[in-house]
């Protein structure tokens, strides 16, 4: 035990015992967290080998080895704790929750973006554009998404998928228009045939994991954080130059004879004799996925589950979105990991204070 770096040392104060520094370095990130939350309690945690070592895992509970797992796969052997581990170790469910901090906005581009944690998003149905005014008089459009009955579907982790994500469904659909491979798919993951009009995957890490059946509100999203909606925008058929891709088209008089709205020329001459690939000429334009980046959260309805986006989102009213936290931009407030627990779930309406960039009072007055 003590050349596999198992040893424990029992302190005089009482205090639980501790591992020796072989065994430390051998713990993974995600067991050193769990093992210093609870640390009073003792709980079952699992000990991997150093890197390159051939010993395998062991089990231990407080100051005893409960038996040492079959030896694996090196590559194996350097996974952390999976999603059932930790649900296991943890009892009251609640001990994976957290906070992501800001980061210093002097010091975090030097940094690099934070990828420790990467939270699951949701799916909301646009209901239409609006504006409301701040406390400067200055009005803000903005665009209205209504998180319908957003729950987790299915939860897939490295071990058996090879990768953490998290299935989100939203809305409802009546069991005579589906066929029985897609109810059989949510009876399996939740128990019962209740199928969502849609169904979106977020990839995750292995902290931001989420149990099937979880409901995913409005509180999952903090005023004043930056999202990225993704949905497909609105379909406009087959269209010509000037339309689809903003061209100049022709002169409007002069000598122009039925070539007013063309797009001219469309390659050279006998070299290279072709027209390149990607030229921009007519054809269908929209219904194609877009994202929206870098759109602020105006304002959160938890009692409706309504977000209010500032900006314009792609797609019509009607229509599904994907609404995750930005990937290329940093956040100025803290955000609940994997999501917020219901016993904190606030029912008041919150609304980003005024801009003070876009104040009209001392522009007027300077």
């Amino acid at each position: 035990g003590q050349e596999r770096g198992l040893e424990r040392r029992e302190s005089g104060r009482g205090e639980p015992a501790m591992f020796s520094r072989a065994g430390t370095r051998a713990l993974s990130s995600l067991g050193r967290r769990l093992y210093a939350q609870r640390s009073s309690s003792c709980d079952t945690v699992a000990l991997q080998p150093p890197l390159g070592a051939a010993s395998p895992l062991a089990l231990v509970e407080g100051a005893r080895v409960l038996g040492l797992l079959p030896k694996c796969a090196a590559d194996v052997s350097r996974r952390a704790f999976s999603a059932s581990a930790v649900a296991e170790a943890s009892d009251d469910g609640a001990g994976g929750y957290g906070m992501i901090e800001p980061l210093d906005p002097q010091t975090r581009k030097r940094g690099g973006f934070p990828r420790e944690h990467t939270r699951c998003g949701a799916v909301a149905m646009k209901c239409g554009m609006t504006r409301l005014w701040d406390s400067n008089g200055v009005g803000v459009p903005l665009t209205v998404l209504w998180l319908d009955e957003n729950k987790v579907v299915q939860v897939k982790t490295e071990d058996k998928e090879g990768f953490y994500a998290v299935q989100v469904g939203a809305g409802s659909r009546r069991r005579k228009r589906l066929n029985n491979a897609l109810v059989g798919h949510f009876e399996k993951h939740l128990g019962k045939p209740e199928v969502s009009r849609k169904v979106a995957e977020f990839k995750v890490t292995e902290s931001c994991l989420l149990q099937g059946g979880d409901a995913i509100n409005a509180n999952h999203f903090v005023v004043g954080q930056l999202v990225d909606v993704q949905g497909t925008t609105r379909g406009k058929g087959f269209a010509g130059g000037m339309k689809r891709h903003g061209m100049k088209g022709g002169p409007a008089s002069h000598g122009t004879t039925k070539a007013h709205r063309t797009i001219g020329s469309t390659g050279q001459c006998q070299d290279p004799g072709k027209v390149f690939k990607g030229k921009k000429m007519p054809g269908r334009m929209g219904g194609k996925t877009c994202t929206q980046q870098r759109l602020l959260v105006y304002k959160v309805d938890p009692v409706h589950n309504l977000v209010y986006v500032k900006g314009q989102v792609p797609g019509g009213k009607g229509s599904y979105v994907k609404i995750f936290d930005s990937k290329i931009a940093f956040q100025d407030v803290a955000l609940p990991y994997p999501t917020r627990p219901e016993g904190d779930r606030m029912l008041e309406v919150t609304v980003a204070p005024a801009s003070t960039k876009n104040n009209p009072f001392e522009r007027y007055y300077k």
